[in-house]
């Protein structure tokens, strides 16, 4: 039997645990990167900033602790040192040319290849506001569901070769959220950009409900930015939100991710998602950078917008800032331009919407040196050189037509009449309903035309062209026409105390000429049977503005025109 000996030494283990204090720390730190990046949603990616203060949040716990003290400052230090690179490597004075070339190649293009010639049936006389208080309206007339949601942004959209104001109902609050999650908001509303009387209230789409689940106005896994963040895309920054409609009438949201292209600065789309707004299936599109824009040809032909219009507008403002450099923006200011206030969609003739904004020259107020259209898809851009007015010139101009009326004009858009280039824009009274409509010359905004309807205003537009000194200038962009023939008839409308002159000739059946006095003083002694030879703009229009006339019934046999007929 072994004895065992009181006085024996008995050994000691000694464990290093970490001291509660630490633990704590550590288990705060946890919590808050959790919190941070469900809740604040931050861009983990070197080329974004946001995430210098996460960590720095993240980590704070530590700090006061006695171990890791000294080595959360050399973190501190190191986020601080972050911060001043990425702005030294993301400054202008260094990256200028860098700053110039993120739009791509600026094409020079001739207007009327881009912008087709306008038809009066289909000029958007409904904008963004109007169409958001038609929607309201329509909204109001379902006291139960208005109560509980409220709209988004308006989206013009073409829906079946037709343009559309795409509105989403959103949850109105957090408690309205709650109460709807499972079955989200229960529709949305189009309204159309040509007929304000066309409004529909989309509830069933292919016989089944609409069910907006994931949306901006959504909380916890059903907000839509937290929703794809959590799917795979935490290196991308999340811009772009468009509420669009694929071809059957599904809701979608189309988002773009980007990145930056100037060390911290100069967000570029990498690529598109789509997001079902009812199921949250998201569908990624890489998009491909070539030599003028990128490629879309992997992008549903339904997704009409690509490339958020802040960032085109953005890189239009680098493209002209930086012509010459840094310094010449500072001294000098040689050939500078800048992209001037406000901006619109425009549809192209290959039924493309355009992001279109003018360009002035730096410290021009009221002019324009021409303006750009830039493909919202592709971001292919294109510029049209043309001295002209602005649009708030234009608006100023239109409003100054109808100032007994105090009517206001809204921001125009951008059309093609006759090869000239035209603002429209509708005239609203107070209550914000459109009374008249009016065009007013990009090329010289004094000619103006309004009416109460689109057609009386086109009319009263080419009166004044007629008499013009823009209406007498041929543009390259459109082709001129002769035409040598028997006037068949001839009327006068009078004006403003102005005198316009209608024909119509027996060559050309169903077209009605338009033109004054300032033509040929030959004009007043015009009559039915007399021999005429004019001038214009090839157009698809059947009533045509003149550019030049004369009566070879009355004029020197010298100068005698060929025998009737059209060239």
């Amino acid at each position: 039997m072994m004895l065992i000996n009181p006085k024996t030494p008995r050994a000691e283990i000694k464990m290093n645990l970490p001291k509660p204090k630490l633990v704590s720390a550590i288990a705060m730190c946890v919590f808050l990167i959790l919190f941070i990046l469900y809740f604040w949603i931050p861009v983990l990616n070197p080329v974004f900033l946001d995430w210098i203060p996460a960590i720095a949040i993240a980590v704070l716990p530590l700090f006061f602790t006695t171990l890791l003290n000294k080595y959360i400052k050399y973190v501190y230090a190191f986020l601080a040192l972050w911060v001043l690179i990425a702005l030294l490597v993301s400054a202008s004075i260094f990256r200028a040319k860098d700053y110039r070339n993120v739009i791509g190649k600026v094409n020079q293009t001739e207007f009327s290849k881009l912008v087709s010639p306008v038809r009066l049936d289909q000029i958007p006389t409904v904008d963004s506001n109007y169409a958001a208080a038609l929607a309201e309206k329509t909204l109001g007339e379902d006291f139960a569901l208005g109560s509980r949601v409220t709209l988004g942004r308006p989206t013009r959209q073409m829906v079946d070769g037709k343009l559309y104001w795409v509105i989403p109902l959103l949850h109105s609050g957090f408690f309205k959220w709650l109460a709807n999650t499972a079955e989200g908001t229960p529709a949305y509303i189009k309204v159309s950009a040509i007929n304000p009387r066309d409004v529909e209230f989309v509830r069933q789409v292919q016989g089944q409900p609409v069910r907006v689940k994931y949306q901006p106005n959504a909380y916890f896994n059903q907000d839509l930015r937290r929703h794809i963040y959590l799917h795979g895309y935490m290196g991308y920054g999340i811009g772009g939100y468009t509420f669009e409609l694929d071809d059957q009438g599904q809701p979608h949201w189309t988002i773009t991710l980007f990145t930056h292209e100037v060390g911290v600065r100069a967000p570029n789309p990498v690529k598109l998602l789509t997001i079902h707004a009812e199921t949250g299936k998201i569908s990624e599109y890489p998009l491909i950078k070539t030599a003028d824009g990128f490629s879309d040809e992997k992008v549903p032909a339904w997704v009409d917008r690509i490339q958020p219009a802040e960032f085109i507008l953005t890189q239009l403002d680098w493209w002209g800032k930086y012509v010459r450099g840094f310094w010449n923006t500072l001294f000098s200011k040689r050939n500078m331009l800048m992209v001037t206030a406000g901006y619109n969609i425009v549809y192209g003739t290959d039924d493309r919407s355009y992001v279109y904004s003018g360009m002035s020259s730096v410290g021009a107020d009221e002019g324009t040196v021409g303006f750009v259209l830039s493909d919202t898809r592709t971001k292919r851009t294109h510029l049209y050189k043309m001295s002209g007015a602005t649009e708030y010139a234009a608006m100023r101009s239109a409003e100054g037509k109808v100032q007994n009326y105090k009517y206001q004009a809204t921001f125009p858009i951008l059309v093609n009449l006759n090869g000239l280039a035209t603002y429209f824009m509708p005239l609203k009274d107070s209550a914000g309903l459109v009374k008249q409509f009016a065009f007013v010359s990009v090329k010289d905004y004094s000619v103006v035309g309004v009416g109460e309807t689109i057609k009386a205003a086109r009319d009263d537009y080419q009166m004044a062209l007629s008499s013009s000194r823009v209406g007498n200038l041929a543009q390259k962009a459109a082709e001129e026409a002769s035409l040598t023939g028997t006037v068949s008839r001839i009327g006068i409308d009078i004006k403003e105390g102005k005198t316009y002159y209608f024909l119509s000739f027996t060559e050309a059946p169903g077209m009605v000429f338009i033109g004054s006095s300032d033509l040929s003083n030959y004009l007043p002694l015009t009559k039915a049977g007399d021999l005429l030879s004019v001038k214009y703009l090839k157009t698809e229009d059947k009533e045509i503005s003149l550019i030049s006339l004369r009566n070879d019934s009355l004029e020197p046999a010298s100068q005698a025109a060929p025998a009737p007929g059209t060239e």
